[in-house]
């Protein structure tokens, strides 16, 4: 920084030496490239300061954030596999970790990229001989997710994803337990021919059933 302050003084002097030297009939022209340098000098050395300063602050300001505890998610439900047709629970999965995730099979965009996501978690798990973890896609769309469509949905994606589904008041209430948020967009809840907007979050439990 104090360079960047002496260049500028220099800049300056130099500055007031050709009004000076103009005044007593000098021919007047464009600024030297003296002068030139020694403003790049100067930018130079602000632009420096602006940049440190700016990451001191960042980091300053991250530094004194404090977190308190953790989010209240996660507890009981009962949902069916789709894969064996059988109800399951939270208790169900106990000894192992769990990554859940809140979507409907006909999903245009969102639900395939996530679900791709999570392949790629259990194969880099997998790889570097991390711990078991059981994904599990729990569909909001009851009244068109089948266990029969969601066995045909699950075959374009990992098979060591178990697409999960229920009775609209168990979708609803393992929705709740984990505040995700749903609804029919534009409200239009006659027709079959609808999307849903929803919560995009991946929920990971440990072994003991707790949100982590």
């Amino acid at each position: 920084m104090l360079r960047g302050v002496f260049a500028a003084r220099r800049i300056a002097q130099c500055t007031r030496g050709l009004a000076s030297q103009g005044g007593q009939g000098a021919v007047r022209g464009p600024v030297g490239w003296t002068a030139l340098a020694l403003l790049g000098t100067a930018g130079g050395g602000l632009a420096l300061y602006y940049n440190a300063e700016k990451e001191r602050r960042q980091t300053q300001a991250t530094s004194k954030q404090t977190t308190y505890g953790k989010p209240s998610l996660g507890g009981s439900w009962t949902l069916v596999s789709s894969k064996t047709g059988l109800p399951v629970t939270d208790a169900t999965y106990r000894g192992q970790y769990t990554l859940l995730y809140f979507g409907f099979s006909r999903c245009p965009d969102i639900c395939p990229a996530e679900l791709v996501k999570v392949s790629e978690v259990l194969s880099l798990l997998e790889k570097r001989k991390g711990p078991e973890v059981q994904a599990l896609f729990v569909s909001l769309d009851p009244k068109r997710d089948s266990l029969e469509q969601l066995r045909h949905y699950g075959r374009d994606f990992d098979d060591r994803i178990d697409f999960l589904v229920g009775t609209p008041e168990q979708v609803k209430a393992a929705g709740k337990r984990y505040r995700v948020y749903s609804t029919i967009a534009d409200g239009d809840e006659e027709s079959d021919d609808y999307l849903i907007d929803h919560s995009i979050v991946l929920y990971l439990n440990g072994p003991d059933g707790g949100f982590l």
